[in-house]
């Protein structure tokens, strides 16, 4: 998807029907990246990101990849981002949601962003899941990015300009248990790429407004590639 900056590196995996692990390394940063369909795996993801800033509640990328046939119940998977960890939930593969994720989703003192996001609160909330995302908030709107693209907005704001979203990888079959490496790296790269905008971006914000109330949320998702 991106050759010069941006590769992904699969690891051997004892049991990866349990869980894979890919280092997806974004320029210079090296994320590591977990696909799992399990709630224990997940679970855990959420309990270390917990320990690690229980003094300090971060900034969350979120991106969700939907089923090729845009049903109701379309949420294939749901990908988290915080520095260089990522965790790509198989929702469409799963038996349960564990409730720490569910409790991390519907914290009130958690944001999560992404760029052009409106359609990915509808998914989740009706996924065969139920997800409720307390506050999501839509960097491009908010920041009066209009409709510019997440690769228009890397360049800008992070001054990323190899960053490569094909629209063909968005819609692939994202309910196939064995994700590509290229779907990896297209899930990770979002969901980075959000995180990153919003610590550029928010950090920077004198407003204590996060957005989250003020936001009315795109049907269509335009502009999302």
């Amino acid at each position: 998807m991106n050759p010069n900056s941006i590769t992904t590196t699969p690891h051997q995996n004892p049991n990866p029907n349990r869980k894979r692990t890919f280092t997806v390394n974004f320029f210079s940063t090296k994320i590591h990246t977990v696909v799992t369909s399990t709630p224990a795996v997940a679970r855990k993801w959420v309990h270390s990101l917990r320990y690690h800033h229980r003094n300090s509640l971060p900034h969350i990328g979120l991106g969700v990849q939907w089923r090729p046939t845009y049903s109701a119940d379309s949420a294939a998977t749901l990908q988290l981002c915080v520095d260089d960890d990522c965790l790509i939930y198989q929702l469409a593969h799963t038996t349960a949601v564990p409730a720490a994720l569910r409790r991390l989703l519907a914290d009130d003192r958690v944001t999560f962003f992404g760029v052009h996001n409106g359609r990915d609160r509808k998914l989740l909330e009706e996924s065969e899941h139920e997800l409720e995302v307390e506050c999501l908030v839509d960097l491009a709107k908010k920041y009066g990015y209009g409709n510019w693209s997440m690769q228009d907005m890397a360049a800008k704001v992070l001054g990323k300009y190899d960053v490569v979203k094909p629209y063909w990888l968005g819609v692939s079959d994202w309910d196939d248990y064995w994700l590509s490496n290229e779907q990896i790296q297209y899930a990770c790269v979002d969901a980075h790429l959000s995180y990153c905008l919003a610590c550029a971006l928010d950090d920077d914000d004198d407003d204590d407004d996060d957005g989250c109330d003020s936001m009315d949320y795109d049907s269509d998702g335009s502009g999302y590639y």
